[in-house]
């Protein structure tokens, strides 16, 4: 009886195992087009966007996707017309369409699903809102070439990659527009800049979610904050421009457009800010160059310049404009990588930043010593000088040389007081003067031994205080 009731007990859980959960997972969410905060008005058509992640990496037989249903809250309707499209990471899929009740939408694939893939999915179509306000519940599921459920309902949370509504419902609010604007204003800037600041009164309308900015009846600029009372904007071309402002709930749900404001707005002639903290470092691809942005909000490139300390003279380098626009790379600096071979000697690197107008902003600088053995020699740790606090152990000091880089430093007795170990791809290393334990070491004479692979090279260092 106990070997029996233990086969039952292991049938049991290979079932629960094997049929109630199903290996096909997803996540997804509800927007409406153009909109970021779940909200839409009563009795109103609105776009629907209903995102998916599916993954079917551990889909067993049984899970191959055929259908998508959508069931909508009480109050909500559509139809077969109403419907858009259904995208697979972008690219748009076969489908036709069903209805039921008008509130559930099936989106049936002419071809399942059958890959082990994990992909984005988007359905749209449009709806009639109810005429009741309050919270409503959208829920989707995935359904086989049986027409039977995979799994339970698709769980909430973030697939769309954007910062709007991750959740599966809904606020319908009523469908009233805000009260106008208030003390709106356009003014242009005096300072040579193309630029025009706008300002008004704060809505007082809790439904209010932000501001709608019309520049000549054409240009739309959406600010999505309640809060908001000021907008710059930024490289308006120069002439008369006329601007209005709405508050809006929903993007079609907005107030009456304030009385026009007619500004004009001259040529820009004022340089922008330099760029900020520049640093240099030697790398094996060559010398890298890194700086912060401008804080100027016009400034459309970077030219990199250089030169001999010596002559005072910065030229331009080669292909050294760099676009001010961020892509890829979610670092906030940005890097031009010098792979000339330099000769020993004292240079200068310099960024300008340059707008929109060609106006260019003063240099930023900095200096490049290059030797071929440690500088300064002596150095002077408690210096504020950078030039002088700190000792550079150039790896050209070795000649032809390949493999790890370090530096061992030494007191007169021999004893070791500071180990420098470069990292993958370091040409220099840099001593501060301290020893193992953060201490700076006492003034007078200390050995070097730097080392490339198997081959060294010594000398003497002057600390003084």
């Amino acid at each position: 009886m106990k070997n029996a009731a233990f086969i039952s007990l292991l049938i049991i859980c290979f079932f629960i195992t094997h049929i109630s959960f199903g290996a096909v997972t997803s996540i997804g969410e509800i927007n409406v087009d153009g909109e970021t905060k779940g909200i839409v008005p009563a009795s109103s058509t609105v776009t629907l966007l209903v995102t998916l992640v599916i993954d079917r990496s551990q889909a067993v037989t049984g899970e191959e996707i055929m259908i998508i249903e959508i069931t909508m809250p009480s109050g909500f309707q559509t139809v077969v017309s109403d419907f858009k499209h259904i995208l697979r990471d972008r690219v748009e899929l076969a489908a036709s369409v069903e209805t039921s009740g008008g509130n559930v939408l099936r989106v049936v694939l002419n071809e399942p699903i059958i890959d082990f893939q994990n992909s984005v999915y988007e359905i749209a179509f449009d709806c009639l809102t109810p005429n009741n306000v309050g919270e409503t519940v959208f829920r989707a599921r995935l359904r086989n070439t049986e027409d039977s459920p995979i799994g339970e309902y698709i769980r909430a949370g973030q697939a769309d990659g954007k910062l709007n509504n991750d959740d599966f419902t809904l606020q319908v609010i009523p469908n009233v527009p805000p009260a106008p604007v208030t003390g709106f204003t356009a003014t242009s800037d005096i300072t040579g800049e193309n630029d025009v600041t706008l300002r008004w009164q704060k809505s007082t309308d809790l439904d209010v979610n932000g501001y709608v900015i019309y520049r000549d009846d054409a240009v739309q600029i959406d600010v999505e904050q309640r809060e908001a009372t000021t907008f710059l904007d930024v490289n308006v071309p120069p002439g008369n421009h006329t601007y209005q402002i709405a508050a809006f709930k929903t993007k079609i749900l907005q107030s009456e457009r304030s009385p026009i404001q007619t500004v004009n707005v001259s040529a820009d002639t004022a340089a922008p800010e330099p760029p900020t903290d520049i640093r240099i470092v030697t790398e094996r691809e060559g010398i890298v160059v890194y700086w912060g942005p401008s804080v100027s909000r016009d400034v459309s490139k970077y030219r990199i310049m250089f030169g001999s300390a010596d002559s005072g003279t910065l030229n331009p380098l080669p292909n050294s404009e760099i676009s001010a626009e961020k892509t890829s790379n979610d670092s906030t600096e940005f890097r031009y990588v010098d792979n000339r071979q330099l000769s020993t000697g004292s240079f200068t690197y310099a960024i300008v930043a340059i707008d929109e107008a060609d106006n260019e902003s003063a240099p930023a600088q900095k200096r490049l010593r290059i030797f071929d053995k440690p500088y300064p020699n002596p150095f002077t740790p408690l210096s504020l000088d950078p030039d002088f606090n700190t000792v550079v152990f150039p790896a050209r000091t070795i000649d032809d040389a390949e493999g790890e880089f370090s530096v061992l430093l030494y007191n007169l007795n021999g004893v070791l007081i500071k180990s420098l170990i470069a990292e993958l791809g370091e040409t220099e290393l840099k001593w501060d003067g301290k020893n193992e334990n953060g201490e700076i070491a006492e003034s007078g004479i200390y050995i070097y031994q730097l080392q490339i692979g198997e081959s060294f090279k010594t000398g003497t260092i002057i600390l003084a205080k």
